[in-house]
């Protein structure tokens, strides 16, 4: 069962420094998004096999009320490790996301990434542990935030990598519109373009599509590299 959250610009966080060494602060997520405090975060990519039998990324779009990045694809599941949480706590971001609770083993660790983000409203720097999970539900199953979540777009890896190496500027998804109830909506066909993802200077995108894929096909050694 989802668990409630409380107010985000309420939580607590733990103040880091660039290496992710605590600093012994904790600040409010509003103040350290104003400040641009260094702080740690959890991402979960989620890939599957589709009907097709083609590794497919499943990536959320963001809700217009979010304080970064409205209405943007992002990452299946991503959230901030509170004010004292360690990894056993923090997996508690796949359930008030997508509304399933996989076991922790099934969570392969590929890397660690730094990222940084500045408009004139806030500074978000965050030191993010990227985690894969493979699903094997069907995706119809999930429940996402209606909070959170307005989509959840499924797009095979392939065109991931064409559309970011710029073979192809438009690319279809598997979109899923998410209902007031957290259920999914019956999926249809959508446009997709460089322009729906929340910009990175990485390759985190394409990358992270690599080495999801890698945990796909049960590779031991699979790893985020970042240009």
């Amino acid at each position: 069962m989802r668990s409630q959250e409380p107010d985000p610009q309420e939580e607590l966080f733990d103040v880091v420094d660039e290496n992710g060494r605590p600093t012994g602060r904790v600040k409010r997520r509003a103040d350290v998004h104003q400040d641009g405090d260094w702080h740690c975060a959890f991402h979960c990519w989620v890939v599957l096999q589709s009907d097709a039998g083609e590794p497919a990324v499943l990536f959320q779009r963001r809700s217009q009320n979010k304080d970064t990045y409205p209405g943007c694809l992002d990452v299946a599941v991503g959230g901030h490790y509170r004010s004292g949480e360690g990894f056993d706590e923090v997996v508690r971001e796949i359930d008030e996301e997508l509304g399933i609770a996989p076991p922790n083993d099934e969570l392969i660790r590929v890397g660690r990434r730094w990222a940084e983000g500045i408009t004139p409203g806030w500074i978000d720097r965050e030191i993010e542990d990227v985690f894969v999970y493979r699903l094997r539900e069907p995706v119809s199953a999930l429940e996402p935030s209606y909070e959170e979540i307005t989509a959840i777009d499924v797009i095979s890896a392939g065109d991931i990598e064409r559309l970011f190496n710029g073979s192809i500027g438009q690319v279809g998804s598997w979109r899923f519109h998410v209902r007031s109830d957290n259920t999914l909506m019956e999926p249809m066909t959508a446009p997709v373009t460089l322009d729906d993802f929340i910009p990175v200077t990485d390759g985190y995108w394409p990358k992270g599509t690599e080495a999801a894929v890698q945990v796909l096909r049960g590779l031991e050694d699979a790893r985020l590299i970042l240009g």
